[in-house]
């Protein structure tokens, strides 16, 4: 995108006040304060081509929507909207970026490490005590709900939740040696 060329003659042509007003207002921002909005825009963007695209589709909007009141400053008017309409494109640029990366394949498990940290993780739960191993085994590995492994268990939930607790940091600390 290329930057619009500013060649408004300073005394406004005859021709030009007889149309509507609204375009000597646009034509005085064109030449007078083009420059610096599309800089304070950059400013958002950190791209001089998209803050003036930026500048560009404001303009647009303000020629376009005739229900709005004219604004009294149109540089202001045009920097506020185009530095909204570039703080918008650069989230949702940061959203498809995430969702790319969440869909990007995780790459290939080999099936030799994967037996190994099985491995790892069984041996680290026979370290622990009897009780907390039982607990961890049937919330982790039977997917089990703290109610009914205290029931299964005889005890009381509470202390369920104190075993998978006390069993989480024992089993972080085995694994990560």
């Amino acid at each position: 995108m290329t930057l619009i060329d500013v060649t408004v003659p300073r005394p406004v042509p005859e021709a030009l006040t007889a149309l509507d007003p609204r375009l000597l207002d646009v034509a005085e921002f064109l030449r007078a304060e083009y420059p610096r909005v599309v800089s304070a825009v950059r400013a958002v963007t950190g791209d001089r081509d998209g803050a003036a695209d930026a500048v560009h589709e404001a303009l647009v909007q303000l020629l376009t929507e005739g229900q709005r009141e004219w604004p009294r400053n149109v540089a202001a008017w045009v920097t506020v909207v185009a530095s909204n309409r570039a703080r918008d494109a650069h989230r949702r640029e940061a959203v498809r970026r995430r969702v790319v990366d969440r869909l990007r394949p995780l790459p290939p498990v080999d099936p030799v490490d994967q037996v190994g940290r099985d491995l790892d993780i069984l041996a680290a739960l026979e370290a622990l005590p009897a009780r907390m191993r039982r607990v961890c085994e049937l919330y982790y590995l039977e997917d089990q709900s703290v109610r009914d492994i205290a029931a299964a268990l005889g005890i009381g939930s509470g202390t369920v939740k104190t075993h998978l607790h006390r069993g989480r940091i024992a089993l972080a600390r085995r694994l990560a040696a």
